[in-house]
């Protein structure tokens, strides 16, 4: 009865507050509920040619929630799956099969594709609980949620699913931009029954109550509410900050809650993430109500925290402790302008600050170099542009305009203020993590993918990581790709949770775009906060798999640019935030309304910002050029070879590296023939002795150059490993080597990597040196002895792995003598056969992109027990020396001592080395 009530009651609310024609309503009630009415009734909204598109469309349930395991087909982030109870549930639905509950993909599909016929305005209301015993809780509340014993059909929906397509458990994160949410508990509690209506629905119309819903925005609702003891209600979507039915957007700036205590204002949801500096300037009401007369006083913030401020407040009288505040003035860095003559003689700059507008923080410069942006007059338009002046970004084109008066004006400085400051600003803070002390921002990294659609709605990653360390993401569009889709992982490596915020700052209209806001915030007061959504070690998928979130297109928007700049930026907190006032549209349009805003209380919370600098280029796809590296330690050969190849290329004229640093170079090598191929060779860099420092460094080096061109597209069509065949034998170091080959290649990559065994020539000189056969009888012939070393070293490699001779001869016969078939006629021919190779991505660059740790490599997992072993072996040295120091003469114990100093040193040095190895981007730093 109680759910037949409360739709009652929502029915009546429409009719009589909103005045909606009954005929607008739609009714399912007890019998008529049936699973097959509900599915219909959300279909038939999409095909409603009464609904125009963002149309205001509200959709309410009341009743029982279930949940059950999910069918391994289904797991897509969870084990489990919630469902509502329609009124035919478990009763037979055909041969051998009952009716089920309607999970949440099935209710995530339907309300997508509502939303794209319908537009977003889409308002859900839920007072149901997922889980609990479906008991009585007590002799006068009851539970609405019960759990589902059974297995669900792996098929069920198919025909509003795609088969095989897998969507989030939770339609609620579906697609965060499809509708708001108003939901009675959190996903794991119980929606109570009060009497005759849900607890959650009847603080809900008590909110509504007396409310002007045009200037009501869900946030807003969600603090007129009462606290619920039993439940926590939850707000969930990217439109929270919208008007109640409406798709406006609110007003950047929001009435705060502020509390007065032995004369300190604490100024809540106002700290140093929100933007707020000392000596920040807020206008104090008694109330809302009274916010349409002059203010109490104005105040002068002179602390600053997290998420809250505070400033001297003296009330003369009354004995009021709570009062709404509202910025008036924010002392943000200022941001130089060059302003030409031109401008400066208008009507709209001379009349700027009229009309009681407030100072804006902006310093007007003369002199183009200290300025970020100038204004220019386009003399065709009568209007006024934008031109960046940051030497960074001067190659960015504006391509809004405004009006010569002083409100547009105005309001477009305001703009820029806004933007560069929230673009650059920092924690003022040093925000700390552990006993070492390393910054926080160095704890979470921003990963972007192209993602590929494997079926409606399924998008998953496909390629590498685009953000390259210390670059940024760079991006080349043009027919090719121009409609791809992109995706985002934000990954937490501290021991916390956090809320996380990320937004995109468009330097070619200055708009600050959310792509991803914290989906669920809870009531103030109520028993449980806001469920985080990025705990402690985990990782948040954006734009594809369960967290929601729609995929981005990263093409340049306007068709008369050619280059688009931006910046991603990553907010996180250890408090529930609303960063929502931090987004703004285009410099040329405007936004106004109400925003009213309650900030959570809570300990003093710790936040950071990360930036990632984007810039999308237009142009055709880039020709693929193929890689091939050569890795090889000193007297094995490489160079040898690399010489004969620059001989047969250039003559005696060595080629210069187009890129080059302390371990590795590159060269662009154009070969000769009529198709005029490129090929690009890399001299790696291998491990030359039995330094273990030396071993970091190297490692280090290829890890972040192999990964970062893997992000850059660059790929490898072989890896030749140079090898000394005249070796008396087969050293430790070399063993070293060849797992450091086969770390790099990975099983896939491995028939790419070719041996090259080299110096076959000193047998033939062995030979032709030798004095007479009996020596050489008694030894061993040198052919004899190397293809009995060529045979262990296959032995030790792959199959796949192909072994080629390498030797420089000055005798024809010789060289057939020793090499055979399986020799390299030249280097050119070996270079010019390895691009017949289909190119394979080497396993240490995936693992590098997908952990971008140099410990989540499988070379960097070896190098870790090398490091772990070398301790222990030192520790006991060290041990030992301290036993001989005690029974040495003194003249013995200063040297003892000196070994034991330096021991210690090493190994110090090597466990902060495991401490880096682990470090987020390790895998990037060389």
């Amino acid at each position: 009865m109680g759910a037949v009530h409360d739709a009652d009651s929502i029915r009546n609310w429409l009719i009589k507050d909103c005045n909606v024609p009954p005929s607008h309503i739609r009714d399912l009630r007890d019998k008529s509920a049936t699973r097959e009415a509900i599915i219909q009734a959300l279909k038939d909204l999409s095909n409603d040619s009464m609904i125009q598109c963002d149309d205001p469309i509200l959709i309410y349930y009341a009743g029982h929630g279930t949940e059950a395991p999910a069918p391994k087909q289904w797991r897509w982030g969870s084990l489990k799956t919630q469902m509502i109870v329609p009124w035919d549930f478990k009763r037979p639905g055909g041969p051998r099969r009952i009716i089920q509950g309607i999970p949440d993909r099935t209710l995530g599909v339907l309300l997508t594709k509502l939303a794209q016929k319908k537009g977003n305005n889409i308002t859900v209301i839920f007072d149901s609980g997922y889980s609990g015993s479906g008991a009585r809780s007590d002799s006068v509340t009851r539970v609405r949620g019960g759990p589902c014993e059974g297995e669900i059909p792996p098929d069920l929906d198919d025909d509003i699913v795609v088969p095989g397509t897998r969507v989030p458990d939770r339609f609620r994160r579906h697609v965060l931009g499809s509708h708001v949410l108003l939901a009675a508990c959190a996903p794991h509690e119980r929606a109570h029954e009060t009497k005759s209506s849900g607890a959650f629905t009847g603080a809900l119309l008590r909110a509504l109550d007396g409310a002007n819903t045009a200037e009501l925005t869900y946030d807003g609702l969600m603090e007129r509410m009462e606290t619920l003891t039993r439940q926590t209600p939850q707000w969930e979507g990217h439109y929270r900050g919208r008007f109640f039915f409406d798709r406006k957007v609110a007003n950047a700036k929001p009435v705060l809650e502020a509390t007065l205590k032995s004369e300190r204002l604490t100024i809540a949801g106002a700290g140093a993430i929100h933007g707020i500096s000392v000596g920040s300037k807020f206008a104090i009401w008694k109330s809302l109500s009274d916010m349409q007369g002059d203010p109490l006083a104005i105040v002068t913030v002179d602390v600053v925290k997290g998420h809250e401020s505070m400033a001297s407040f003296n009330l003369m009288k009354g004995d009021s402790k709570t009062f709404v505040a509202k910025i008036k003035e924010n002392p943000e860095p200022k941001l130089f302008i060059h302003i030409p003559e031109n401008i400066e003689k208008m009507k709209c700059f001379r009349n700027l600050f009229s009309e009681g507008r407030p100072p804006l923080s902006i310093a007007v410069t003369k002199d183009r170099s200290l300025a970020s942006i100038g204004l220019t007059y386009l003399d065709e338009y009568e209007e006024i542009g934008f031109e960046m002046l940051n030497p960074e970004e001067q190659g960015q084109k504006i391509r809004h305009t405004i009006q010569t008066a002083a409100e547009d004006l105005y309001e477009a400085l305001d703009h820029l203020c806004h933007y560069y400051y929230h673009r650059d600003r920092v924690n003022p803070r040093l925000q700390t993590f552990g006993q070492d002390g390393v910054p926080i921002s160095s704890q979470f990294t921003v990963d972007v993918f192209r993602l590929e659609e494997k079926g409606e709605d399924l998008y998953m990653p496909c390629g590498p990581n685009l953000n390259i360390q210390g670059i940024g993401v760079q991006l080349t569009v043009g027919p090719h790709n121009e409609e791809d889709s992109y995706g985002f992982r934000i990954i937490n490596n501290t021991d916390f949770s956090v809320f996380p915020s990320l937004f995109y700052f468009d330097s070619s209209d200055f708009s600050i775009s959310p792509i991803y806001e914290p989906i669920a915030k809870s009531q103030t007061g109520t028993k449980e906060s806001s469920i985080f959504s990025l705990p402690g070690h985990s990782s948040l998928k954006i734009g594809y798999g369960s967290a929601g979130a729609v995929p981005l297109n990263l093409a340049i928007s306007d068709e008369k640019l050619d280059l688009e700049q931006g910046y991603l930026r990553l907010y996180v907190s250890t408090e529930h935030v609303d960063l929502s006032t931090l987004q703004r549209g285009p410099i040329s349009e405007r936004t106004r309304g109400i925003f009213q805003k309650s900030a959570d209380a809570g300990p003093a919370p710790i936040w950071d910002a990360i930036t990632v600098p984007v810039i999308i280029q237009r142009g055709e796809r880039p020709r693929p050029i193929p890689m091939i590296g050569i890795i090889g330690s000193r007297c094995n050969g490489k160079s040898t070879f690399l010489k004969e190849l620059s001989i047969s290329l250039y003559g005696n004229t060595s080629p210069k590296p187009y890129f080059k640093n302390a371990f590795i170079s590159e060269y662009s090598i154009l070969l000769p023939g009529p198709n005029q191929d490129i090929v690009t060779l890399v001299d790696l860099p291998a491990i030359e002795d039995d330094d273990i420092d030396n071993h970091v460094s190297v490692l280090r080096a290829i890890v972040a150059y192999l990964g970062t061109q893997y992000q850059k597209g660059r790929r490898f069509a072989s890896l030749v490993w140079c090898y000394n065949i005249s070796k008396r034998r087969f050293r430790a170091i070399d063993g070293e080597n060849l797992n450091l080959v086969k770390d790099i290649s990975g099983p896939n990559a491995m028939r790419n990597v070719t041996v090259l065994t080299t110096n076959w020539n000193k047998g033939a000189e062995a030979e032709a040196n030798a004095a007479n056969s009996q020596t050489l009888a008694a030894a061993g012939s040198p052919l004899e002895r190397y293809k009995n070393a060529e045979y262990h070293l296959k032995l030790l490699c792959d199959e796949e792995v192909k072994f080629l001779r390498f030797g420089t001869f000055s005798d024809p016969a010789a060289q057939e003598a020793m090499l055979g078939g399986s020799s390299v006629g030249d280097p050119l021919s070996l270079i010019r056969s390895l691009l017949e190779n289909k190119e394979e991505v080497l396993q240490v660059q995936q693992q590098a992109c997908e952990t971008r740790k140099l410990a989540g490599t499988t070379a960097g997992k070896r190098l870790r027990e090398m490091l772990e072993r070398a301790i222990q072996r030192t520790e006991k040295e060290v041990g030992g020396l301290v036993d001989e120091h005690f029974y040495e003469y003194d003249r013995e114990q200063d040297t003892i001592q000196e070994d034991k100093e330096d021991a210690e040193e090493d190994i110090s040095r090597w466990r902060g080395t495991l401490k880096e190895l682990d470090l987020p981007n390790s895998a990037f730093v060389s």
